[in-house]
C-alpha cells in the first residue's frame, strides 16, 4: 500500500466516523507521543544498577565510582549522590534536607505530563459518547426527510455514531494502561534511587566517625 492509499483510507475513516474523529485522532497522537516521551526520561533516569558503584568506590575510591556514573551524564541516584557529597561538611541534617528537596524536585519532573495523558484518556470516551449522539442524530434526521426506505442513508449515520464509539474507546484504553504503568515506575525508581543513596550517606559519615 503506496502512501496515497494510507492517506485516502484514512480520509474515508475520518469523514465516515464525522468531525469528532479529527480531535481524537489527535489526542491520541498526543497521548502515545507524551507516552514515548516519557518512557524515555525515565529510562535516563533510572540508569544502571548500583552495585558497579558501590564496587568501585570500595576499591578505588570516590571520584573513581562518580567518574564511571557520570557517563551516564544524568540519573535519580547520582543527583541524590552529589548531594551527600556537596553538603556532608555541613552534617547530616543539611544532607538530609539536601536530599529531600532534590527528591521532590525529580519526582515532580518525572510525574510532568502524566495528568496530560490522564485527561487525555478520559476525554476520549467523551468525544466518543458525543460522536454517538451526533450519528445518532444524523440518523433521525435521515429517517425524518426519507423514511426507513433507503438503507444506505441510514447507515451513515449508524456508521458514524460507532466509529466514533469505537475510536473513543481504542483511544482511552491503551492510554490508561499507560498511566498506571508509568506512575508505578515514578514510584519504583524514586525508592530505589533513594535506598541506595541512603547507604551511600550511611557509608560517608560512618567513615568520617572512624
Amino acid at each position: 500500500m503506496d502512501e496515497y492509499s494510507v492517506i485516502e483510507a484514512i480520509m474515508s475513516i475520518l469523514l465516515r466516523g464525522g468531525w469528532v474523529l479529527l480531535p481524537l485522532f489527535l489526542i491520541g497522537w498526543l497521548g502515545w507521543f507524551l507516552m514515548f516521551e516519557r518512557y524515555g526520561y525515565y529510562l535516563m533516569l533510572k540508569g544502571r544498577s548500583t552495585s558497579t558503584f558501590f564496587k568501585i568506590l570500595e576499591e578505588q575510591g570516590e571520584e573513581a565510582a562518580f567518574a564511571k556514573l557520570s557517563k551516564r551524564r544524568f540519573g535519580y541516584f547520582l543527583a541524590l549522590a552529589e548531594c551527600v557529597r556537596q553538603h556532608r561538611e555541613e552534617g547530616p541534617v543539611a544532607v538530609r534536607n539536601a536530599m529531600k528537596a532534590t527528591r521532590h524536585r525529580l519526582d515532580v519532573s518525572l510525574a510532568k505530563s502524566l495528568k496530560t495523558i490522564v485527561t487525555c484518556a478520559s476525554i476520549a470516551p467523551l468525544l466518543g459518547l458525543l460522536g454517538t449522539v451526533s450519528g445518532m442524530v444524523h440518523t433521525f434526521e435521515t429517517i425524518q426527510k426519507f423514511g426507513f426506505g433507503n438503507p444506505v442513508l441510514l447507515a451513515d449515520g449508524i456508521s458514524e455514531a460507532l466509529l466514533t464509539t469505537q475510536a473513543g474507546l481504542l483511544v482511552a484504553f491503551p492510554l490508561m494502561l499507560v498511566y498506571n504503568y508509568l506512575e508505578r515506575r515514578v514510584d519504583s525508581i524514586g525508592d530505589y534511587a533513594w535506598g541506595e543513596a541512603l547507604k551511600f550517606e550511611e557509608r560517608c559519615f560512618a567513615k568520617e566517625v572512624k
